[in-house]
């Protein structure tokens, strides 16, 4: 491995990629491809660290996420991801590749999780057989992976790609998250992260320990190679001395012809069937002995193995069995095999089922919301089950689920299937942000030194950017059942009324949050999130992040009507439409970014262009937009919340959400004869590069 000096070069270089090594290879074999090195290339534990140029000592751990997605990527043979370097050495011919097909996650003894893969080394490459020996004997035992965490350019970390929490002095503790690019892994020879160290028959014998009888032979089959071994070298001698023997008392027939009587055939046979029969007396011996050995391996193994700890195992609590019908049905949600409308169902029931609407619960800042992350535009929940908030004790409890553990895994996929301009633009994850603020550079000079040259001096120089800031805005909703309508309900489970009474108050935020998106609001000191309007009219909004917008700060554009275009009360026009494209072309949106919003009505008076020029209406064949008109090659979205009148363009690389607290469910104390609750939402809208949206208003609506 290299020394913490290369590392720290190596991070300082303009590819900005970083390192994580992982100690010893599980198994090294030789096949007909080549050499197999298997093992995992990187785990959950927290890494040994390194000091980085400003003086802070970082450790790194990796969400078992990250180790999905990496997984999923070489099983795909993405070549970005699957190759193998010796000691970080990125040669051009590369010294393995990582086999499709073999990576997968599992789960370690200590609880960590490790990503394992079966490696191919290059048996092309020219020094192959100086690998083989390194190898094969243990002067390359460790594996390294690649990565990368900021963008090359803004040198901000790229989105859901890691947080920081910071631990005290120059103590940063960082977390890898599924935007962590993997560039690759090397074989090398100095581990940092120690604890990845593990038995990985140990992990499959718990996978399968439902089959003692497969199992054990599985796991026997290897302590079986040195007793084979064994037995063929006792084998041998016995042969090697039964011929010293024979070779002691063969008499030279050329010399002792007087000696030795004449045998006859009858007695040669017999002689040959004496030595046959002891041959299979001997081998029948040695089979005895083989399966004594092996009755013996597998009894101490079995015993050694009872004694593992099954990780997955979860003890029940007042008398009621955990994996009860409504668990498991609601352990099925996450593997989205059950429509919406039955998981609000299954939620109530199992609210019910473990009466969590007499157990408090925390509230939304004292959560660490370790579950939550966002892809792309979606929320998700990972590792969906009922031990959310339980203290660290020996045991799997029920008393430490609360009713948000229920409940938020089902307001998250009710959101995701909202068709609206909030679930179209990218979301990136702060729920383990420390301050209530998001933190963002602006590139506001290009680097000057970007130029032809000749002779050979060179101009030094650099982008110049601002840093800047916005803070989260709150949007919550309140859910209240009363008394009289649980009555209502013949006796009926309050879970049921309760459940329904979440799903109508999710739909009402949604609304909320998302016509929060088209709102002319955006200063700091507002209660909403910054609107796409406030963004594209420069002029009528002078201030933006707490600051007076300007062309020099890369806030207003060179021309108002360069982002906010005059529809003059007209059916929008071809003109308009591609003025506003060419405007966030020429500020440098790419034409895979840029997505086009607007009313129901203005989407049909857009198709309409296309009818008057008897053209058949395209659609767009973009990821998440397939089915919807485009125009230009740019997807259209109609959303309802989109006042009549505009159209807008977003650059949705640049103009993105913020989450600090998920849409979480909290109850309220009894003060009534009512169930009372509120759910709430911590997020914020941020724009790198505001001259990108373009708004076209005062269309015609009629």
């Amino acid at each position: 491995m290299a020394s913490y000096n290369d590392k720290k070069e190596l991070v300082q270089t303009k590819r900005k990629i970083s390192l994580s090594l992982v100690k010893g290879f599980e198994k090294k074999e030789l096949t007909d491809e080549g050499l197999v090195a298997s093992g995992y290339i990187a785990t959950t534990h927290l890494d040994s660290g390194f000091y980085d140029d400003k003086g802070n000592f970082v450790r790194d751990k990796i969400a078992k996420e990250t180790l999905t997605s990496w997984a999923e990527e070489i099983n795909a043979g993405v070549p970005r991801a699957n190759k193998m370097s010796i000691n970080h050495d990125r040669d051009t011919h590369v010294a393995g590749v990582m086999k499709k097909g073999s990576a997968k996650v599992e789960q370690l003894p200590d609880g960590n999780y490790g990503l394992y893969v079966d490696t191919l080394v290059d048996k092309t490459k020219d020094n192959y057989e100086k690998t083989e020996y390194r190898i094969l004997n243990d002067l390359l035992d460790s594996f390294s992976i690649e990565f990368i965490t900021r963008d090359a350019v803004t040198d901000e970390y790229l989105p859901n790609a890691a947080f920081e929490e910071h631990t005290g002095g120059q103590g940063i503790t960082r977390t890898l998250l599924p935007g962590a690019v993997l560039q690759g892994a090397t074989y090398a020879s100095r581990p940092m992260n120690e604890n990845a160290v593990m038995i990985k028959e140990v992990i499959d014998f718990k996978e399968q320990k439902g089959d003692d009888a497969t199992v054990e032979e599985k796991k026997v089959e290897e302590p079986l190679v040195e007793e084979k071994k064994e037995i063929q070298k006792n084998k041998d001698e016995d042969v090697t001395m039964t011929e010293q023997k024979e070779e002691e008392v063969k008499v030279p027939v050329e010399e002792k012809k007087d000696v030795v009587p004449e045998v006859s055939e009858e007695e040669k046979k017999e002689q040959e069937a004496y030595k046959a029969y002891k041959a299979e007396k001997a081998v029948e011996k040695k089979e005895a002995e083989r399966t004594q050995l092996v009755s013996e391996i597998k009894a101490e193994l079995k015993e050694n193995l009872d004694k593992v700890e099954v990780e997955n195992k979860v003890a029940s609590n007042d008398q009621k069995p955990i994996e009860s019908k409504e668990v498991v049905e609601f352990k099925q949600i996450s593997e989205g095999k059950i429509g919406v409308d039955r998981q609000w169902m299954i939620a109530g029931k199992l609210a019910n089922e473990f009466d969590l609407f007499n157990k408090p619960g925390k509230r939304a800042e004292e959560k660490s919301f370790s579950n939550f992350i966002v892809s792309n535009n979606k929320l998700e929940y990972k590792g969906l089950g009922m031990t959310t908030n339980q203290n660290a004790d020996t045991d799997y409890l029920l008393s430490a689920a609360e009713l948000s553990d229920v409940f938020d895994p089902i307001i998250y996929n009710h959101l995701n299937q909202k068709t609206t301009t909030w679930n179209v633009l990218p979301k990136d994850d702060y729920s383990s942000k420390g301050n209530n603020q998001v933190q963002f550079t602006i590139k506001t000079v290009r680097n000057p030194t970007a130029e032809a040259y000749t002779g050979d001096a060179v101009s030094l120089g650099n982008v110049s950017r601002l840093k800047m800031q916005t803070k989260f805005k709150k949007y919550q909703v309140g859910v209240s059942v009363s008394g009289d309508l649980i009555a209502a309900a013949r006796g009926g489970p309050i879970g049921d009324v309760f459940a329904q009474e979440v799903r109508d108050s999710t739909d009402d935020l949604m609304e909320a949050m998302n016509a929060a998106l088209y709102a002319e609001v955006g200063v700091e000191t507002a209660a909403g999130v910054i609107g796409f309007e406030f963004l594209a009219d420069g002029d009528g909004n002078g201030t933006l992040y707490n600051l007076t917008r300007s062309a020099a700060n890369q806030l207003l554009p060179d021309s108002a009507t360069d982002t906010y275009i005059n529809g003059d009360t007209l059916n929008p026009t071809r003109a308009n439409l591609r003025k506003a494209i060419r405007n966030a072309i020429e500020e440098g949106a790419s034409l895979q970014n840029l997505v086009f919003f607007c009313s129901p009505i203005q989407y049909d008076k857009i198709k309409a262009i296309y009818d008057d020029a008897q053209r058949l209406v395209p659609t767009s064949m973009r990821y998440g937009f397939e089915g919807l008109m485009e125009f230009d090659g740019i997807p259209v979205f109609y959303d309802k919340d989109c006042n009549d009148d505009d159209i807008f363009l977003v650059d949705t690389e640049t103009h993105r959400i913020a989450i600090w607290v998920p849409p979480t469910l909290e109850r309220l104390g009894k003060d009534s004869d009512a169930e009372k609750g509120f759910i709430k939402a911590y997020w914020c809208t941020y724009n790198r590069a505001p001259r990108r949206i373009v708004q076209i208003y005062g269309n015609l609506t009629t």
